[in-house]
């Protein structure tokens, strides 16, 4: 008698939803391992491919529930029972799998916006906090189910391929002739190919450079160039020699108000897992007296809005917004302020001041180096922080293992005064 298939789209469903539970359990696996720079891409992923896991399993039961398919193989009633058991549970794991985690994400102390592969907005669950635990636990049993499940099917099928001599495999594999046996070889070498990418992959990193924005003055006296700070949590002593503690004779030179120009940049650099995580702050406003002939009466004062940082991952840039890191919803701004500004040779300069972040004041040092052109200046500068000195990273961040305590700052712009 010639084999009854299921239909082509209950094969290609069957087939989309397998690749992609094997490729899901193996990403799940790998946001276990150490963080990394990748971690929050991966995540992005995870949540994609799960919301399309839920979506093909409702296509996939209604498929099952609303059009043929071929009867079931004879067999023991336990065997039977077994079958149909495992079946259901697939459906169980396909669609509580994906709705837990979505669970997960709604009720997370960090609210994480979903964008479906970086394209398509999904919204959370109004659900609150206490659904977090339970959701928790579920999911990763149904992790754990998923792949006794996995296991389960893929005996079945060979035990009534190869020992019965059924023709299961012709049933659902595309292509599939004869005793089928290069088909079923193929189909899982391919679903343990898409385990392995799902262990490996790394989502690619956008790496944006974001402009500075300079505000508007509050005050009445013209803000001036941000020299964005690069504070250090400590000062850092350096040994310097007389010539180089000579300030410049005072000229008589007036102080002037100087304004930043559009187009700076205030950057940083953290270092995880010993790579590199570049970003920026988008808005940042400052305010500078200075004068090169007038040092001592000179001041910086420098703004930060935490919550324009960009390192090109939105998952990333919204935890870093949350209470284990800046908590901007208690301290939304750092701010820079320095009034002991020292010339040190040439056109290198270094002010020293303090750094409000997160609520907690430590001393700070810039470096920078400025050249100035009848009214237009050019500056440039770097420091360094510890963040964990001003509490950056708390619980599992707080170790400096995988996120490494300094954090290099680094900053560029133009800036003009007045005209004499």
């Amino acid at each position: 008698m010639p084999t009854q298939r299921y239909s082509y789209t209950a094969i290609t469903l069957h087939w989309l939803i397998a690749l992609l539970l094997a490729f899901q359990i193996a990403l799940g696996w790998a946001l276990e391992g150490n963080n990394s720079p990748e971690l929050f891409a991966r995540y992005q992923l995870h949540k994609s491919v799960g919301i399309t896991i839920l979506l093909l399993s409702f296509a996939r039961l209604a498929a099952r529930l609303f059009t043929s398919r071929p009867p079931a193989s004879d067999g023991p009633a336990w065997t039977r029972a077994l079958a149909s058991t495992v079946h259901w549970l697939f459906y169980l794991v396909m669609i509580l799998g994906p709705i837990t985690g979505w669970l997960l994400v709604s009720t997370a102390r960090v609210q994480v916006p979903t964008l479906l592969y970086g394209i398509i907005p999904w919204p959370h669950l109004p659900v609150g906090r206490s659904w977090h635990e339970p959701a928790e636990s579920i999911h990763g049993a149904m992790a754990w189910l998923a792949i006794g499940l996995f296991l389960l099917h893929i005996a079945g099928a060979l035990r009534h391929q190869w020992l019965l001599g059924k023709p299961e495999l012709q049933r659902m594999i595309p292509f599939a002739r004869g005793k089928a046996a290069g088909a079923a070889i193929g189909a899982l070498a391919l679903v343990a190919a898409v385990f392995a990418g799902g262990n490996m992959i790394y989502p690619s990193k956008d790496r944006r450079v974001v402009k500075a924005e300079t505000a508007a003055p509050a005050a009445p006296a013209p803000r001036a160039p941000a020299a964005s700070p690069r504070p250090e949590a400590q000062a850092i002593a350096t040994e310097t020699n007389e010539s180089e503690k000579a300030e410049p004779e005072d000229t008589g030179q007036p102080l002037a108000d100087w304004t930043v120009a559009s187009g700076g940049r205030l950057g940083f650099t953290a270092h995880w897992n010993g790579e590199a995580v570049d970003g920026a702050f988008g808005r940042w406003r400052a305010a500078i007296r200075f004068s090169p002939d007038q040092l001592a009466k000179s001041t910086i004062r420098v703004t930060v809005d935490l919550a324009s940082a960009d390192t090109g991952d939105g998952q990333r840039d919204d935890s870093l917004k949350g209470s284990d890191f800046f908590n901007i919803s208690a301290h939304p701004n750092a701010v820079f302020t320095a009034r002991d500004i020292r010339h040190r040779g040439g056109d290198r300069y270094e002010a020293r001041g303090t750094l409000d972040l997160r609520g907690i004041s430590k001393p700070a040092t810039v470096r920078f180096t400025l050249r100035i052109d009848g009214d237009r200046a050019r500056v440039a500068g770097t420091a360094r922080i510890d963040r964990t000195a001003f509490g950056v990273g708390q619980g599992e961040w707080a170790a400096t293992d995988a996120i490494a305590a300094g954090v290099d700052v680094d900053f560029s712009f133009s800036a003009t005064r007045p005209a004499s």
